[in-house]
Formats: structure tokens, sequence, C-alpha cells
């Protein structure tokens, strides 16, 4: 067992050890924050790192897990329809504003976590 662990580290060292040869010309570091907006992954990151940004300003909802879902799914119909009105990416050209609306929704429910939501709304109807 041990010769094969060893196999794969070997194996895993070897490969990085062929990538990091390159050499990265000396330049000033990269302090830009990029997003690609052109994939569901994208929106749903922007809507995650917004979410995660209001929720340091305001504490209070931290308490909350309701509280956190629907402001994750307000923060995605927002992000959504702001992306459609300035066409920022082809991938929501050709949807009706209410479309964009769902598909946000999905956005924000992906975003904080889609097993949080079906935990909190199961919360709500279990007898205590």
């Amino acid at each position: 067992m041990k010769r094969i662990i060893l196999f794969f580290c070997l194996c895993l060292i070897t490969t990085l050890a062929s990538f990091a040869q390159t050499v990265l010309p000396a330049a000033e570091p990269e302090t830009s924050f990029l997003i690609d907006l052109g994939s569901f992954t994208g929106i749903v990151a922007l809507v995650s790192t917004l979410v995660t940004q209001i929720l340091k300003v305001v504490p209070v909802i931290s308490a909350s897990k309701l509280a956190k879902i629907l402001i994750s799914c307000g923060v995605g119909m927002v992000v959504c329809i702001i992306v459609w009105l300035l066409q920022l990416t082809p991938l929501l050209t050709g949807y009706i504003w209410w479309q964009v609306l769902i598909y946000g929704l999905a956005a924000g429910l992906s975003g904080c976590g889609f097993y949080d939501v079906i935990k909190a709304i199961g919360a709500l109807f279990k007898k205590e």
C-alpha cells in the first residue's frame, strides 16, 4: 500500500514539476477581481460574493437562515436583471424579463446552498 501511495505522489510531483518550469514574467501583482458573467457559475460566484459582503456589513442577518436565503435570492434576481439590462452577457440574451428573474432566483438559491433552503422550509413545518 505504501508503494502505491508513493507511486501516485511521485506521479503528481513529476506532473507539477513539468508545469512549474514555465517562467512567469516579473510584473506587478494583479489586483483586479474578475468574474466571468458568461456562465451560470460566474453569476453564482458574483451572487455569493455580494451576499457574503452584505452579511459582513449587516451581522443581524447572519442569525436567521431564512433571511440569508431571501437576501441571496433577492441579490441573484437584481444581479441578473442588471446584467440583462446592460447586455453584459450573451447568456441572458433572448430571455424575457420574467425568465431573467427565474434565472436570478436559481442563481441565488445556488449561491446560498439549495440544501439550506430545503432545511429551512422543512423546519417551518416541523412540530416542536
